[in-house]
This record gives structure tokens, sequence and C-alpha cells, in this order.
């Protein structure tokens, strides 16, 4: 018996040694394989992609696919910045130029320069080296920011047909037929997203949102429910979800789930602003007030945010302070209104940095972050040596820094990036 205990351990020895050979003499391939795997996994959003790029880093802490997986999801996530570094990483490792130079096509499709890549369209298409979802999908996020939507379902139709079971297409249709109230369509394409793919978040969250907006909150809460399961989406699903709890008059729910994801994510403006919407719908004035006050005197310049704590204010009695916060937030939807009705000019005028400053810095100035950043990083790609947009930039991370300490960094390497560039004159 101990013979045989004995030969057992001693092969169980030998395979072990055997894989750690493999490990150590081979670690570049495997650590590079897996590296591929993380940029598959990245271009479905796929949550494991993180932990695929932790493996090829350990196996392989030189893999360039790690590296280029990492700016694969900053492009998608719009973080331009941390992509373009990423990207000179990757390069730096070895990544194969071509895959390179094709990268940041995407990218400039994605953030809708499309004079700088229309005529590489042709060539994706012709050789798209199995990246066939990747080039619609850049080109048409695009073509939507332009509000250019006929060219984005003209490519999305495209994807749709030529992958009959991919549910994405369907999913970014469905967007677009909401964003034209063509409330119909755009229903009919999220279900059939769903029926392709019955976790696709992005689907649901639509839909979700879809059905409240046209008075059917009870039909649009097991959406939101799913989209919560989501990294990216859940904030934005839980708000959806307790809006249709309050839509249904089930206000001690929405309290509930709002007080739970409020304790997860205690900064976050959306779920702030719909709990401060809560409280002052109950007549907790007080209450809305106080969990408003810290984000506003720390700074806050989001249009939502500012008139929900208006509303607060106003419930105490404190009219002249309300009427600051509602003048800001009405200056504000009015100034956003006005950049954005530059938008379909950018179509015709891709290379010009100028108009997507004005673009960018205005959503930044008024509190839409998330598009400011998008536009203003869509100017250093086109000169990223803007003096203008790097100073606005270090204005946002410098103010940003008490919720998040590490954009100290991002504010001290543009408001360098500035002055330089007024030192050179750009």
């Amino acid at each position: 018996m101990n013979r045989k205990k004995s030969h057992r351990i001693w092969w169980l020895a030998v395979v072990f040694f055997l894989l750690l050979n493999v490990v150590v003499w081979q670690r570049e391939r495997l650590g590079r394989w897996v590296g591929k795997t993380a940029i598959r996994q990245a271009s479905l959003d796929n949550p494991s992609t993180e932990r695929y790029i932790q493996w090829a880093e350990w196996i392989y802490q030189d893999a360039p696919e790690a590296a280029f997986a990492k700016a694969r999801l900053a492009r998608r996530s719009n973080d331009f910045d941390l992509f373009a570094k990423q990207l000179a990483i990757s390069k730096y490792l070895g990544m194969d130029e071509e895959r390179l130079k094709r990268e940041q096509w995407y990218a400039w499709a994605q953030s809708g320069q499309m004079r700088l890549v229309k005529d590489k369209l042709a060539s994706l298409t012709d050789e798209p080296n199995g990246e066939e979802a990747e080039i619609c999908e850049a080109f048409a996020v695009g073509f939507i920011r332009l509000r250019d939507f006929q060219s984005a379902l003209s490519l999305l139709n495209a994807w749709m047909l030529d992958f009959s079971k991919d549910a994405r297409p369907h999913a970014w249709i469905g967007q677009i037929y909401a964003e034209l109230k063509d409330n119909e369509n755009a229903e009919l394409s999220f279900r059939k997203a769903l029926s392709l793919d019955r976790n696709n978040a992005s689907a649901a969250l639509g839909l979700g949102n879809l059905l409240l907006d046209v008075k059917r909150p009870d039909e649009a809460k097991p959406y939101f429910l799913q989209a919560t399961q989501d990294k990216k989406l859940g904030v934005s699903a839980t708000v959806g979800y307790a809006n249709s709890l309050m839509a249904s008059g089930n206000t001690d729910k929405a309290y509930s789930a709002l007080k739970e994801a409020v304790a997860a994510h205690p900064k976050d403006h959306q779920l702030l602003t719909t709990m401060s919407t809560l409280l002052v719908e109950r007549g907790d004035y007080q209450g809305a007030e106080e969990l408003l006050k810290p984000i506003v005197e720390a700074g806050s310049l989001r249009r939502e945010l500012r008139y929900a704590y208006a509303l607060a204010l106003r419930g105490l009695g404190r009219t002249e302070e309300a009427k600051t916060h509602f003048d800001y937030a009405s200056r504000s939807a009015e100034e956003i209104a006005k950049a954005n009705q530059l938008i379909p000019d950018v179509a015709d005028k891709s290379d010009d940095p100028e108009l997507r400053y004005k673009i960018g810095v205005t959503h930044l100035q008024y509190g839409n972050i998330e598009d400011g950043l998008m536009w203003l990083g869509s100017v250093l790609e086109l000169n990223p040596k803007h003096g203008p947009t790097h100073a606005a930039l270090a204005e946002h991370y410098q103010r940003s820094v008490n919720d998040d300490p590490r954009a100290i960094i991002k504010a001290r390497q543009h408001s360098m990036a500035a002055v330089n560039s007024r030192q050179l004159g750009s």
C-alpha cells in the first residue's frame, strides 16, 4: 500500500516539474496567449477581462497584449488619456504595428473624428481580421456622438445581418430609436437583443428606461433589476429601479433600494440626486438638504444635483439660497443646449480642435462631466499640445481631488502641459 502511495507521489512530482518547466520556458508564449484572450474579452466588456490581464502579466510581465487589452478597455470607457498611455506601453513592449494602427483608428472613429478615418472604413471592413463587431461598434458610436443616426443605423444593420445571433447591434439600434422617440421600434430592438442574449445589460437598461418613460413602471422593474448586476451599468439601473418603484407608489421599497446603493456608492451623483428627490417627495427637506450639502459645498457642477438641492432648500423656506441653485441649473441647461447645437458641425469640421474644445469645455464647466471629458479627450487626440484643453482638464481634476485623491496626478500633468503650451504659443 505504501509502495503504491509512494509511486503516485513520485508521478505527481514529475508532472508538477514538467508543468513548471513549461511555464518557465514557455512563459512568454503562454503570457501572450492569455493576453490575446484578454483582448477578446475586452471587446465584449466581459468583467473577467481584468482577471485575464492580471494572469497574463503574472505569467509574463512584458506581455504587450496585456497593455493592449488595457488600452481597449480604456477606449471603450471613453478614457482617451489612459488609452493613449496603454497603447504607447503596448507599442514599447512590441505589439504588432498593424493592430496598434487599427486600434488608433477605432479610437478616432469612436470619438467622432470621422474625417481622420472616413477613408479607413472600407479597408477595415474588407480585411476585418476577425474584428467586424469592434469596427462597426466604434464607427457607429462615433456617428451617434455626431448625431448622424442614419450612418450609424447603416453600419449597425450591416453588423446585424452579418452576425444574426449577436445581440449588441440590436441594443445599439434600440438606443438610437429611443433617442429619436420612436418607442415602438426601440422596444422591438431591445426585446430582440434580449431574446438573443438575455444577459445583455445594455438592452435591459434601455428597455427599462423606455418602459418607465411611457408610464409602464411595473413592466420596467424586472429589466432594471437585471441590469443592476452589471458592473458598469449597475448604478444607473438602481436609479431606474428606484424611479419605477416611486412611479408605482412604493416609496418605502425605493428608499430601501437607494439607501443600500448610496451606502455602497456614497459619492455617486445619480444616486444622491434620486435619493434627495425621494426625500423631498416624502417631505423630508432637512434630510435631502443634509444629504446633498457636502457635495454641493465641495463645488459640484452637476445640474441635476444642484436642482435637487434647490428643491430641498425651497422646502425649508430658504428661498434666496434656493434661487441661486435654480438659476445655475437653468443656465446650465441653456449653455449645454447651445453646445449640443454645435455637434452636427463636427461632421464637417472633424479636424477642428477649437470646435471640439468649445463643446467639451461647456459640458465640463456645467457638470456634464462624462461628455466633457470625451470631447476634450478628442481635442488632445488632434492636438496633444492644446493649451486651453490642458488648462480646463487641470482645473477639473483639481476639483475632483476630494472624491479621488489620485486625480492630483492628472491635475499636475495637465497643469504642466498647459504651462508648456503657453510657452510654446500652442
